[in-house]
């Protein structure tokens, strides 16, 4: 929050899916998703406070139309993974809601003239956004970010970090991995560094 501050927002449907995980009755809550439970809790918790803003997406005809075509193609390369993998062809286009909302939101910042840069982890996510002229980044990159912004975060540490939010769930695909702790490390040298400089260019 130090460093976004109020340029850090999310949607409806981002809000929502949040505020479900972070309420969920305890005997509801499972070996596999309890920590996800526990980890949204203190971000619902900003939520409410108003720290993290939510962004209603505009209710129009081209936002709809926009939002039809981008569900549509997160709808398709979730089929298509689901093929690759050999299993079934349920619908799972409900758990789209969010990426798709947060696709349409940047989009239409960008016509806005203004800049804007979509933190998911979700691989077809960052696909779909990059189809779109929309830049993405996962928590690796924001991990990133923060040990540039506080030299007292080490890249080790930062590695582990990355290792253990996405052990579980808000898994990064394998292509997009780091796969050590260079990733973590600062390059800065006389006020310059060509990482964290390539991801300010590409806010």
């Amino acid at each position: 929050m130090r460093l976004y501050g109020t340029s850090l927002v999310v949607t409806e449907a981002v809000s929502r899916e949040i505020l479900e995980k972070a309420k969920k009755p305890e005997k509801l809550r499972t070996p596999e998703n309890r920590i996800m439970c526990l980890s949204a809790k203190p971000v619902a918790d900003k939520l409410d406070s108003g720290e993290i803003r939510v962004l209603p997406l505009v209710e129009s005809q081209s936002v709809k139309d926009k939002h039809d075509v981008i569900m549509q193609q997160l709808r398709e390369l979730e089929a298509r993974r689901q093929a690759a993998l050999g299993l079934s062809d349920e619908d799972y286009a409900h758990k789209h809601a969010g990426e798709a909302d947060s696709i349409v939101a940047a989009v239409r910042t960008i016509a806005l003239g203004k800049s804007t840069v979509l933190l998911t982890n979700d691989g077809g996510a960052s696909l779909v956004a990059q189809q779109h002229g929309v830049a993405s980044r996962h928590v690796g990159h924001l991990l990133a970010e923060l040990g540039c912004a506080d030299p007292s975060l080490t890249a080790e540490g930062l590695y582990e970090q990355f290792m253990q939010v996405t052990g579980n769930f808000a898994t990064v695909p394998e292509t997009a991995r780091p796969t050590g702790s260079g990733f973590f490390a600062c390059l800065r040298a006389e006020d310059k560094c060509s990482a964290c400089d390539a991801l300010i260019l590409a806010k």
